[in-house]
């Protein structure tokens, strides 16, 4: 599969036509499919429940372009997945042991900056040979996954 693996602030600047996004994704040919996961489904979903301030009609277009865009194509998490997954957060374990004999993992993670959302995605994009499309960092997950994931960005970010 060719194609790319969309992280939440990505399928933002899809819908919102980021001029950026939008002539990256025009450069590419049309069977290099643009891909999103539950995970990223997920936050998104995570998002519009817990946002109060944001217009109520833009959340239901954002939904409408959502199911019509990237449902249909989404990639779920498979019993596969659960490899890659394994060897990203191994790797992290292996290049920053913790002092800890027995870590809480998701606790230990938080605390090198790593979120757990992202270490999914990363993993779906890598079982799916996907480059990874975000304006986040993920330090510690790239030098985990280091050349087996591509990653890039899209969108012009703000400092």
């Amino acid at each position: 599969m060719r194609g790319f693996l969309l992280d939440t602030n990505h399928v933002a600047a899809h819908f919102r036509e980021d001029s950026s996004f939008m002539q990256k994704a025009e450069s590419y040919p049309v069977d290099w499919l643009l891909r999103t996961c539950n995970i990223v489904l997920g936050e998104i979903e995570v998002g519009h429940l817990i946002t109060t301030t944001s217009d109520q009609l833009k959340r239901d277009d954002y939904d409408r372009f959502i199911n019509e865009k990237y449902l249909p194509l989404s990639l779920k998490v498979s019993t596969t997945t659960r490899l890659y997954y394994g060897q990203i957060i191994a790797r992290i374990f292996q290049q920053y042991p913790s002092s800890s004999h027995n870590p809480k993992t998701e606790r230990y993670l938080v605390g090198l900056d790593v979120d757990i959302n992202d270490a999914w995605i990363v993993a779906i994009a890598w079982e799916h040979n996907l480059t990874v499309l975000t304006t986040d960092k993920m330090e510690k997950i790239r030098e985990a996954v280091g050349d087996d994931v591509e990653f890039d960005c899209w969108v012009q970010q703000h400092s």
